[in-house]
């Protein structure tokens, strides 16, 4: 897994990758990175991570309604947006289907791909 801190320091040489914190009133409780993926010209969710202290609460539902509402919103948006996640990760594979993604296999680096399709 990649720290919070290296995908800021890695946003910064990314052309179109935006960071986020997301937090619940005024506590930070997880991060996010996206945008447009230089290989495939596809929005992309590098990373997306509520702190397990507020994981089951609802709050990453709410947060990845909030990225794809800003992708959504994007002037250079594409049709789909892609997250890609451990195969065994159940809580994640939940709030990606609830947030309206839908998986597509397996990458070649071992990761599930999930899709989200605006059209």
């Amino acid at each position: 897994m990649v720290s919070n801190l290296y995908s800021i320091a890695e946003c910064q040489f990314l052309d179109g990758f935006l960071s986020r914190a997301i937090y619940n009133n005024d506590v930070l409780i997880g991060f996010t990175m996206f945008g447009l993926d230089p290989d495939d010209g596809n929005y992309w969710i590098y990373r997306f991570m509520i702190d397990e202290r507020f994981q089951g609460q609802g709050h990453g539902y709410h947060a990845m309604l909030l990225v794809i509402d800003e992708i959504r919103k994007a002037s250079n948006r594409t049709d789909m947006i892609m997250i890609g996640y451990k195969p065994d990760n159940e809580l994640a594979r939940k709030l990606y289907r609830k947030s309206g993604f839908r998986e597509e296999g397996i990458s070649p680096w071992g990761e599930m791909l999930a899709k989200y399709s605006f059209a």
